[in-house]
């Protein structure tokens, strides 16, 4: 089946935005950078007799947090890695050996390491996301900055409820060659809500990064009402045969924290890239974690709605 990309959508329409890795990212930038920096050249030799010199401040290095726990579950993880200069080809290491340690304020759990993926510490099982509850993490044996002194760091995260949403409806826009998925959905008028959204094909998650999350505030609700408000989009461009009849889209549907909507909004708007072109490189999206580590730990309430594609909804 084809690739297909997901894009959040909220008012100003653009098209599906592909993955773009972190070294990708920092290739680009190194590209431009240097381009700009013989620009200087060419322009200094020709022009003025001043020489530049452009100094790079080495950045140190910090702990990378992304964690979560999500309602109903029991099993939850938390990824360690540790940070790369901006400059450099190298893939965030993960930090191993770690001391993580997760509470509910009434029990506390001991997070294990992966025997599969270094970096990774996950839940056994002891502590189910609840909404309503406030969720603390915190890590320590680590000296990433190899002072020989082992730092200590700590995040916390409200879990808020989230009604179920009434439906979801898949709309076919043949002018952007794109698949629409509109929400109805009721939100509480007297509260200032957050949502996140994450896509579902058969089951499995298609939208499993940040750039592909979709993010709305309750303002898109006219009165406490979404009325077919379109959530997020799947480029169907040179793929006409995305779906099959009986295929199933389903909308997950999670309150999150006004914190954790600005950090995803951060992120996202860093990916997508800076214009114009002198506006510098991407800067770290404020995270919520203790001493100075970067990235972020969420709770959040997840509801779910679906969409079954019928032989109707495929003839264009």
């Amino acid at each position: 089946m084809p690739d297909k990309k997901y894009s959040y959508i909220p008012v100003v329409i653009y098209p599906a935005l592909p993955e773009v890795s972190s070294e990708r990212r920092r290739w680009h930038f190194r590209k431009l950078f240097m381009l700009l920096a013989s620009a200087i050249v060419l322009c200094t030799g020709h022009g003025c007799t001043e020489t530049i010199e452009l100094e790079l401040e080495s950045v140190s290095r910090r702990l990378v947090v992304d964690g979560m726990v999500m309602s109903g579950q029991s099993m939850h993880y938390v990824r360690l890695t540790e940070s790369v200069s901006f400059f450099n080809d190298s893939s965030s290491p993960p930090v191993s050996g770690a001391d993580v340690f997760l509470s509910d304020g009434a029990q506390i759990e001991r997070l294990v390491e992966s025997s599969e993926l270094s970096g990774f510490y996950v839940s056994s099982g002891k502590i189910v996301g609840k909404p309503g509850k406030t969720y603390s993490l915190s890590i320590s044996g680590v000296d990433i900055d190899d002072d020989g002194v082992e730092e200590r760091y700590s995040a916390s995260s409200y879990m808020p409820p989230v009604a179920a949403p009434d439906s979801i409806k898949m709309v076919y826009h043949e002018g952007w060659e794109i698949w629409k998925i509109l929400l109805y959905a009721r939100d509480n008028p007297e509260t200032e809500d957050y949502y996140l959204f994450r896509v579902y094909e058969n089951g499995i998650l298609m939208s499993d990064n940040l750039s592909e999350f979709g993010i709305v505030s309750d303002k898109f609700f006219d009165g406490g009402i979404a009325n077919g408000v379109w959530i997020q989009s799947i480029d169907a461009e040179n793929n006409a045969d995305l779906f099959e009849a009986g295929d199933v889209i389903t909308l997950q549907m999670c309150g999150i924290t006004e914190e954790y909507y600005r950090f995803v909004e951060s992120v996202q708007r860093e990916n997508r890239g800076r214009y114009p072109l002198f506006s510098g490189p991407p800067a770290n999206a404020k995270g919520n974690v203790t001493n100075g580590a970067l990235g972020f730990f969420t709770a959040f309430s997840a509801k779910y709605a679906s969409y079954r594609f019928t032989e109707d909804d495929l003839v264009q």
